[in-house]
């Protein structure tokens, strides 16, 4: 049996979603490899006075010059480059993260629902079981003459119904088979639906009651705060680049019209602010970082919602599971069972029977569907806290974000 502990490390040693963060995370340590260079110098070799006219004329009055030029960054414009390629780094850091518990949360989700799709089966085979024992009992009274014949009409009925609902309960845990192999990236998946203990271990009780807060250091707020420091780095650099640069150059000269004399060649070149002094890029940088304040105030609302609303749904879900499992699931076992057993003694009704039955049925679906929803939002609480791994229990606050 697959639990989710293994499906998730399976994951995340085959899924290609992860590979690619971890492209976009190098790709980014590229950029801060290029930020941290230093501008490149420049050589020049300039000819003058070549194939002119009289004293001009061939290579006579041929004037030479070898130099180098260095571009010399001011204001502190390969410092705040850096500073900003560090943001970006950490921030990629932190989405390959994300996409890791993203990721631990679908395979969870996904095995829960394969789980439930196979005990949805198992239910449904069931139900298929109980209507032949009533068809049976139902002939065998038609043919004694204690029971009409649309009885025996009705019985078959709710045979073809369930058997109806038990191939659409296999199709439906095919799918989820599917969608688990794709999150899992391989073709065969060992699962055996009705076999897993975790799925059933309701742990002990949730406390809604308390205020739900994320942990300090929680992802999704630290990329919040990473997203706002790279767009502020962002802006100083945009600040920093509209201060002009500083080109510094030195050279030889040579004169062939006199003997070959030399002379050393000096210059510097100062950009002229005067029409674009960045204005547009540093309005840009400083929108960007305003929509990332927006942004993480809008994102630390919704985190906290969310985490309380899950807390919410998986204390409702903990008691209804819990509720059928000890009250209503055994209480309709019985009255099936006593009323199949008074139907064959003539004590019941067809009509009673098939509502026993019904009733026996919805409430192994809704105790299915309830421990469903508890290992799901479970798999929800683990990732708004920026857990890694899901726990078989109750979350654990004080695990490592």
């Amino acid at each position: 049996m697959t639990s989710p502990e293994q499906a998730v490390a399976l994951a995340l040693a085959r899924a290609p979603i992860l590979r690619s963060a971890e492209a976009g995370r190098q790709a980014a340590q590229g950029d801060r490899v290029t930020a941290g260079l230093r501008p490149n110098p420049d050589f020049s070799f300039n000819a003058e006075n070549i194939g002119g006219s009289g004293s001009y004329g061939g290579i006579r009055s041929l004037e030479t010059t070898y130099s180098l030029s260095q571009r010399i960054e001011t204001g502190g414009k390969r410092q705040a480059r850096m500073t900003a390629a560090d943001r970006a780094v950490a921030l990629t850091s932190l989405d390959v993260e994300a996409v890791r518990l993203d990721l631990a949360r679908e395979v969870v989700r996904a095995l829960a629902e394969a789980v439930a799709s196979g005990r949805a089966v198992e239910i449904a085979r069931e139900r298929v079981r109980l209507a032949d024992e009533v068809l049976r009992a139902t002939r065998a009274r038609v043919e004694a003459g204690r029971e009409a014949f649309p009885q025996q009409r009705r019985a078959e009925v709710a045979r073809e119904t369930a058997a109806v609902f038990a191939e659409r309960s296999q199709r439906e845990a095919g799918s989820a088979l599917r969608a688990l192999s794709v999150l899992l990236a391989t073709l065969g998946v060992d699962v055996m639906p009705a076999r897993a203990a975790w799925f059933d271990d309701l742990g002990p009780r949730p406390e809604p009651a308390r205020a739900a807060a994320l942990p300090p250091g929680q992802l999704d707020r630290t990329r919040l705060d990473a997203l706002i420091d790279q767009r502020r780095a962002e802006l100083d650099l945009q600040r920093r680049n509209a201060i002009p640069d500083v080109a510094v150059g030195g050279g030889v000269r040579r004169f062939r019209e006199a003997s070959g004399d030399t002379a050393f060649v000096l210059g510097l070149s100062v950009p002229l602010p005067i029409f674009d002094r960045n204005q547009g890029n540093i309005l840009r940088a400083g929108a960007e970082l305003n929509r990332a304040e927006a942004e993480a105030e809008r994102g630390r609302l919704y985190l906290d919602a969310s985490l309380a609303n899950a807390e919410r749904r998986l204390d409702q879900a903990w008691r209804a599971a819990d509720s059928l499992r000890r009250v209503v699931l055994p209480a309709a076992g019985e009255a099936a069972a006593s009323a199949r057993e008074g139907y064959a003694g003539g004590k019941f009704s067809l009509l009673e029977v098939l509502d026993a039955q019904r009733a026996l049925s919805d409430a192994r679906e809704q105790l299915n569907a309830a421990l469903l929803e508890v290992q799901q939002v479970r798999a929800d609480i683990a990732r708004l806290r920026g857990r890694a791994t899901v726990p078989v229990s109750a979350p654990d606050p004080s695990a490592r974000q």
